[in-house]
Order: structure tokens, then C-alpha cells, then sequence
């Protein structure tokens, strides 16, 4: 088990932890342990489990689904563009009263 992807997954660690993959394609979960909370993550998800070359065997039923309950809760974990665009905004605001400027 690769610590640093256990630490990462936090209290989902236990149900999301990708045994079989590793077990499998170690590789594979050293990648993920490394690109995790990156922005790299999402477009290796889909490298690896979308064909776009042709020809690829594909993984073992097994190993697809603990690679996209990784997947989906890396997705789901991370903060969404509008979440991110409000929090620049509140700390607009709030650099701004500080120096006692108001919007008017």
C-alpha cells in the first residue's frame, strides 16, 4: 500500500484505496499517488481509461471500478471554477474594507 495515496484519500482510504490496481499495475498507482490534487489528475484518469488510440486490451472489470471511484471522488473533491471564482471575489472584498474602500 502506497502511504502517501492513503494519507491523500484520508477516511475514503479504506473504501477507495485501488488494491486491485496495485496489485496489478503498480505503476498506475504510483502515478496517481504522485499527480493527486493536481490538475495533471483528471487528464491521466482519462488517458488511462478512455481509448483513444485503438487497439488497447482495456483493464479487467475489477481494476476499472476502483479506477473510476478514484476518478469520481478526485472530481468531486476538488473545487469547482465558480467556487474558486467566489472566493476571489469574497477576498476582493475583504482587501478591499480593510483598506476602507466600499463599493457603491
Amino acid at each position: 500500500m502506497i502511504e502517501k495515496l492513503s494519507q491523500l484519500l484520508g477516511e475514503e482510504s479504506s473504501k477507495l484505496y485501488p488494491h486491485k490496481t496495485e496489485e496489478k499495475y503498480p505503476r498506475i498507482v504510483d502515478k496517481i499517488a504522485t499527480l493527486w490534487g493536481t490538475v495533471g489528475m483528471s487528464k491521466f484518469f482519462n488517458e488511462i481509461m478512455f481509448d483513444d488510440r485503438g487497439g488497447r486490451e482495456g483493464f479487467p472489470s475489477d481494476v476499472m471500478m476502483e479506477l473510476f471511484r478514484l476518478s469520481n471522488h478526485h472530481d468531486a473533491s476538488k473545487p469547482s471554477r465558480s467556487a474558486l471564482e467566489t472566493a476571489w471575489d469574497n477576498s476582493d472584498l475583504t482587501r478591499l474594507d480593510r483598506f476602507g474602500a466600499t463599493k457603491r
